[in-house]
């Protein structure tokens, strides 16, 4: 019985002998090393660089082709002779032409290669291009210039035939001499290009004399014949936008311009025969004929209509036209209406200015049902007025105050002294009649009998354009002339009598009329708050002017009379205002 029994296990990769380890690497670094010298055998097989300057030129060359590149040599040399006497002519020309072909023939016969030969032939080549390509790049230019010299006489059929000879000429020295130094591409493309202006030029100028021509048929209304004679420029455009893109006579925008011209000659009649109704119905209101000059505006407006629908590119449609004639419609039917609106309005302002605010109660409840029926049965009419509107909703919200607003003011009102026909409040507007007014209070310093502050001049403007409503007169503000008036001379008046200041005011306007009175009778002229005045007497620009002072002045400076400048937007707590009405 056996003690050692053979292992039936494999081997794992590490498990390896060291003797197979051996003979692999060996086995992988011969393979290396026979593919590294297959790729030097192959590189050695390969193209070389090759340095012409160590190439022998002592080659052998036959005597009878050494004889064919000295012929050359003479050829050359003989045409040199000539140029020293003479400019190249046709016949010398060929000498060098033939020490080129004889060089050329020498070089064909050499067994090996002779760089020096091979530049002498370049040089050869490029000068005999050069002087060969000479005479027809003067011709070239010569004949350009002729090209544009007839342009500018418009005689554009000869120049495009110049021109094109000129391309020509130059096209031949590109193809025949391409190393000379009249090879130009770009000219070539330029000259062609602008034959071709010179062809399109005619076909534009001819475009733009038929459109000449309708334009002046259509001044004489001419339509047929305007039409034909449009048509024909456009006929002309389309071609030259066709055959010749890419020069200045294509235009595609022309074109468009043309063909709305057109739609215009054709929508014309019918812009005409709105013109002649509109005019009839111009006639018919002149006339105060309004309800058949309404009827005709409706139809000038359909016709504007239909040619709106029809010709919608025409520079005769306009949608603002129909909007034009259905507002001179209702603005004509309306006209009855309109007067009765008006006289009313006058009479109301009447009433009022009488102070019979009863009467002018019932007045402004016919002027609300006018006002209402003229917007909701004719709202495009221009008699139509916001302000109007706006006014009489005013007055009849405080129509039952009326009487009373009325009585309060003339109450308070004293004359001008050397003003006839305006009375001027004789203290400052104080909140509770600046609130009964206008809704609303917004001093800083509250108080019903102090005076209304921190108020813009835009809004004592409004105050007294209210007013003026409610009393049927014109209200403003006091011009500073009628303020001085109104103070009169101070030399010798106690001033701290008059006037709240700094010095008992405690910083703060205090009630109207608790001081005593100026001369005239107007209390709170100086101190207090200082008033805005009028812009009448001064620039009428963004900024307006307030005079008097107020409580935070001293005494010296009130005295002076200040007169500030502000903004019409500005609100001051220290800055109030009176009103001036004009009675007579």
């Amino acid at each position: 019985m056996a003690i050692f029994k053979k292992s039936t296990r494999k081997r794992l990769p590490h498990e390896t002998s060291g003797t197979k380890k051996f003979f692999r690497g060996l086995l992988i670094s011969a393979i290396a090393l026979s593919v590294l010298g297959g790729f030097w055998f192959l590189g050695q097989l390969g193209p070389k660089d090759v340095d012409f300057r160590d190439f022998n030129y002592n080659m052998e060359v036959l005597d009878s082709v050494k004889a064919i590149q000295q012929e050359s040599i003479e050829l050359e040399e003989q045409f040199e002779e000539l140029l020293v006497l003479r400019e190249p002519r046709p016949e010398d020309m060929n000498l060098l032409k033939k020490a080129l072909d004889k060089q050329k023939e020498y070089l064909a016969a050499t067994t090996g290669v002779d760089s020096k030969a091979y530049d002498r032939q370049l040089n050869l080549e490029e000068r005999y291009q050069n002087l060969a390509a000479e005479h027809l790049l003067v011709l070239s230019l010569d004949l350009e210039s002729k090209a544009e010299a007839l342009a500018s006489s418009r005689d554009y059929e000869n120049a495009r035939a110049k021109c094109r000879e000129a391309y020509e000429a130059q096209k031949q020295i590109n193809e025949t001499f391409p190393l000379s130094s009249a090879y130009n591409v770009s000219r070539a493309t330029r000259l062609q290009r602008q034959a071709r202006y010179f062809t399109a030029e005619p076909l534009l100028q001819r475009s733009l004399a038929f459109e000449n021509e309708a334009d002046l048929l259509i001044e004489a209304k001419e339509w047929e014949q305007a039409e034909e004679r449009l048509e024909q420029a456009m006929d002309l455009q389309d071609k030259l936008n066709r055959e010749y893109r890419g020069i200045n006579q294509a235009s595609v925008s022309r074109l468009e311009g043309l063909r709305v011209k057109l739609v215009g000659i054709r929508s014309g009649q019918s812009y005409l025969e709105v013109q002649r109704v509109a005019e009839l119905a111009d006639e018919r209101r002149a006339a105060n004929e309004n309800l058949e000059a309404a009827a005709i505006y409706l139809e000038a407006a359909r016709l504007q209509r239909q040619l709106n629908e029809a010709y919608r590119e025409s520079p005769y449609a306009s949608f603002e036209r129909v909007s034009e004639y259905q507002r001179k419609s209702q603005t004509s039917e309306s006209f009855e209406l309109g007067l009765e609106i008006e006289r009313n309005h006058d009479f109301m302002q009447r009433l009022l200015s009488e102070r019979r605010t009863f009467e002018a109660a019932e007045v402004i409840a016919l002027l609300r049902r006018d006002i209402r029926q003229m917007q909701e049965g004719f709202p495009r009419s221009s008699l139509n007025d916001d302000d109007l509107q706006l006014k009489i909703r005013y007055l009849n919200l405080i129509q039952n105050d009326l009487g009373f607003i009325q009585d309060r003011i003339y109450g308070a009102l004293l004359p001008i002294p050397e003003i006839e026909a305006w009375r001027m409040l004789r203290t400052e507007v104080p909140q509770a009649l600046y609130s009964l007014i206008m809704g609303t209070n917004p001093s800083r310093n509250q108080g019903d009998v102090r005076p209304v502050d921190s108020i813009s001049w835009l809004e004592a403007k409004n105050f007294c354009e209210r007013l003026s409503w409610i009393l049927g007169k014109p209200v403003r503000l006091p011009t500073e002339n009628e303020f001085r008036q109104a103070l009169g001379r101070l030399r010798y008046v106690v001033i701290e009598e008059h006037v709240w200041s700094v010095s008992d005011a405690a910083g703060v306007p205090q009630a109207v009329g608790t001081k005593e009175p100026f001369a005239s009778g107007f209390y709170d002229l100086l101190g207090n708050t200082s008033e805005w005045l009028e812009s009448i007497d001064r620039f009428e620009a963004e900024a307006a002017w307030h005079i008097g002072g107020h409580a935070q002045d001293r005494i010296e400076s009130i005295f002076t009379v200040p007169l500030r400048e502000a903004p019409r937007g500005e609100r001051n707590r220290l800055t109030g205002f009176r009103i001036a009405i004009k009675v007579n």
